[in-house]
């Protein structure tokens, strides 16, 4: 069985996140069959995720400091 992989959550609101299992869902019922990595849109979601989270860290601690 595969383990799934943590996402991160720091920086991203509680609606971010619920519109993201959203399309996921959607995309899992209802997308394509099979494609490579790169136009993979559950793959697409998961690096916005990681790009979204890291920007709203690197924010916070920028106005921290």
């Amino acid at each position: 069985m595969a383990r799934e992989e943590k996402l991160p959550k720091a920086g991203l609101s509680i609606g971010y996140r619920i519109g993201w299992q959203i399309r996921r869902v959607m995309f899992t019922l209802f997308g394509p069959a099979q494609l490579g990595e790169g136009s993979d849109p559950i793959e697409r979601l998961k690096r916005e995720r990681r790009r979204k989270s890291a920007a709203a860290v690197a924010a916070r601690e920028d106005g921290e400091g």
